[in-house]
């Protein structure tokens, strides 16, 4: 049994691989490969080369001077094309000098860098004190800047035109002037947002790759030795005997007489038929999901089942004790009134197997929710060839009616008869159960038709 699951579990392994490797290399593509750019950090450049060589890498400089502001860029709520607030300043672009200071010929290089909207009062101070510079003030700072370089947008060119022509009029030689700007928000030829969830993204994917491996190796079988541990009398041995003539439900899923052997993820699981109450098939968003409940009132186990239904045909055949379907006076029955839900199937069946005798009639209820009087011993087999329980989820309003004037009548009946011919216990098992079926059937009329809900309450699929 475990053979053949770990052979599962490592196909599920080589899945994981490729499918993170696939995702990492798409993040590659789409940020451009800039993540090496931000793993390594901005190089320090010389701002006095031409700019068309300094074009898409991750600079950081100082700018000797702070001249102006040529654009600036904000955003815009709308609601229904309707403009909503005031507009929210986002960036704003100002022309830079940087100056050759190696020789006696200076030499004044001008572009423009885009800086974030909250270094605004910064750059205002350091433009102004450009302009007292030039009318004898003190030097002013310079500005230390890391960006991308990139040339200026069709939609900035407009506006970088206007100051550049501003500056020559007011007399400045701006004879090595390009229209390039170096971007805050860029890193290489990439947004610096998409580099960053890219990159982390792959971090994300690459951790869990390998957490995913070691756990699958080092793991894979904890939940059966769990179980093992923790159910006395049970043992690999039996567990690999019952799996030897189990029947294949999915690649994944087994039931067999005694056991249902699941795998989720990169772990196997195992519970025991003999402690399950109540099956039934659950969709969410496409999936199917075998839901299995127990005695104490919990969900027991929820793995991912294309085909669901099937198995729980298999549990119905096998498990006489277990209630298979789902509606909603069931999933009432047994959140608010356990000992009436256990009383359908799982008490009248548990005690004929202790007696090993007929003890009178007690009640089943079908796939689809219908309660019938059923005699004990024939409710400790399983189902006679042809009459199979079958996973019916959307019967016709004619069946149901014939089926809901049967349950009123066989409740009746069964109720008399179960008194005068079963023991004590099994009296007080049976009335209990009838008295709460009575009470659902009279809540169904009134709703009439009979109502059926397929969404059940408990939605938790998370099965440790």
């Amino acid at each position: 049994m475990l053979g053949y699951f770990k052979k599962r579990v490592s196909k599920n392994i080589i899945t994981t691989i490729i499918v993170c490797a696939v995702l990492i290399v798409i993040a590659m593509c789409v940020s451009k490969f800039n993540f090496i750019k931000y793993l390594t950090g901005p190089t320090k450049a010389d701002m006095m080369k031409p700019m068309s060589e300094l074009e898409g890498k991750y600079v950081t400089f100082d700018a000797d001077f702070v001249m102006a502001n040529y654009i600036r860029t904000s955003t815009q709520t709308t609601r229904n094309g309707v403009k909503v607030g005031s507009p929210t300043l986002t960036s704003l672009g100002y022309i830079v000098i940087t100056y050759d200071k190696s020789g006696n010929d200076a030499r004044y290089h001008y572009f423009g860098i885009v800086v974030p909207a909250k270094n605004e009062k910064d750059l205002d101070k350091l433009s102004k004190d450009f302009v007292d510079y030039l009318n004898g003030g003190l030097v002013p700072a310079s500005y230390h800047f890391t960006g991308s370089v990139r040339k200026i947008k069709s939609d900035e060119i407009k506006y970088w035109n206007q100051m550049v022509g501003e500056i020559k009029e007011a007399g400045f030689d701006m004879s090595y002037l390009e229209a390039y700007t170096v971007d805050y928000d860029m890193i290489g030829t990439s947004s610096k947002f998409l580099v960053i969830i890219c990159f982390w993204g792959m971090l994300v994917v690459l951790l869990y790759a390998i957490f995913h491996v070691i756990m699958s190796m080092l793991s894979f079988n904890a939940p059966i030795k769990k179980f093992i541990a923790s159910n006395p009398g049970q043992s690999m041995e039996k567990l690999d005997a019952s799996f030897a003539n189990a029947t294949q439900i999915s690649p994944d899923v087994f039931v067999s007489a005694d056991y249902v052997y699941y795998r989720k993820g990169g772990k196997v699981y195992v519970v025991a038929l003999a402690d399950v109450v109540w099956a039934y098939v659950y969709t969410y968003k496409g999936t199917n999901y075998l839901r299995l409940y127990g005695v104490n009132g919990k969900i027991i186990a929820a793995p991912a089942v294309p085909a669901a239904a099937a198995a729980v045909k298999e549990i119905a055949q096998l498990a006489p004790h277990c209630v298979c379907g789902y509606n909603a006076e069931l999933n009432k029955m047994y959140t608010k009134n356990l000992s009436a839900f256990l009383g359908l199937k799982y008490y009248p069946v548990r005690q004929a197997q202790r007696n090993q005798t007929p003890t009178g009639t007690s009640f089943e209820m079908d796939v689809d929710g219908t309660l019938r009087p059923v005699d004990t011993e024939a409710n400790t087999a399983a189902p006679a060839q042809g009459e199979a329980m079958q996973p019916v989820y959307t019967p016709g309003s004619d069946e149901l009616e014939k089926e809901l004037s049967a349950m009123l009548k066989g409740t009746s009946e069964s109720a008399s008869e179960a008194a005068e011919t079963t023991a004590a216990e099994a009296v007080e098992t049976a009335t209990e159960a009838v008295e709460t079926a009575t009470d659902a059937v009279a809540e169904v009329k009134e709703k009439s038709p009979y109502d059926l809900d397929f969404t059940p309450i408990d939605t938790d699929l998370d099965i440790k």
